[in-house]
């Protein structure tokens, strides 16, 4: 247990700050909602001042809700090819021996699940974008850990879900429910997406290698959009239960049937 730098709470996962270093809870994760004194005031595309109040107090921001621009940084790309790099390197260095037996085979499946992550984070970084917010992936110690060790556990069957979340889209900027919602859903819904596009090419495909395939592809896309959906603290699914049951709903449902039924 790690005490927020702001507000004394002991946080089980807490958050560190990539521009000061210090580590906050959930609610004052975000740079100007713990009046980041690192190099933060520098690195965002800031526009609007303000203030934001709630029960835990009030904090200064800085919106940048001026152009709706898609962009990355320069460390943003550093950080995509890192955890990329783990994504690739975690599987390889288990099953190294089965690559060299099939190297095809296992190539296609680490970029089934390079595509899972990457176009998961992608979803919400874009999606944030949209709304005019500053948002960047960040790579996370503690979900390096998590990826490394869910994929062993996952191998040998003491897992049933593997989790792949070498890092996190940091988003700054203040957000409706509405918002903060449709965000949140546009990571497991381009899971979902991904994982109805593989179960189509295995209904069609006569290979029984790209059968295999799709398959993992399936329970790879439906088994991270049914981790993310958990309804409650930092997982997108908390934020997606607040803003419309109905859609959280749908979404555990097909995420679910594919995972349990399909998969």
């Amino acid at each position: 247990m790690v005490k927020c730098d702001t507000c004394g709470v002991e946080t089980f996962m807490p958050f560190r700050c990539n521009y000061c270093g210090r580590y906050f809870c959930e609610q004052h994760r975000l740079p100007e909602f713990h009046s980041c004194t690192g190099a933060y005031a520098a690195a965002k595309p800031t526009i609007q001042q303000g203030t934001y109040s709630s029960s835990g107090g009030s904090y200064n921001y800085a919106s940048s809700r001026v152009i709706r621009s898609y962009w990355f940084s320069r460390r943003e790309l550093r950080d995509l090819a890192v955890g990329s790099g783990i994504i690739l390197l975690t599987p390889l260095i288990r099953v190294w021996a089965y690559f060299l037996k099939d190297p095809v085979f296992v190539s296609i499946y680490i970029v089934i699940l390079m595509l899972a992550f990457i176009l998961h984070e992608l979803a919400h970084k874009f999606a944030a974008q949209r709304f005019g917010l500053w948002a960047e992936f960040r790579l996370s110690v503690t979900g390096i850990l998590f990826t490394v060790m869910s994929f062993l556990l996952f191998q040998t069957r003491l897992l049933p879900i593997m989790v792949i979340a070498p890092g996190a889209v940091m988003i700054a900027g203040m957000l409706n429910g509405k918002e903060s919602g449709e965000i949140s859903i546009a990571g497991p819904a381009v899971n979902l997406a991904q994982a109805l596009i593989y179960l189509a090419v295995s209904v069609i495909s006569p290979n029984e290698l790209i059968k295999a395939l799709m398959l993992a592809g399936v329970a790879v896309n439906s088994g991270l959009a049914l981790f993310n959906l958990i309804p409650f603290g930092v997982f997108d699914g908390e934020k997606i239960f607040k803003w419309d049951r109905r859609i959280w709903v749908v979404a555990v449902a097909i995420a679910g049937t594919m995972f349990f039924f399909i998969s």
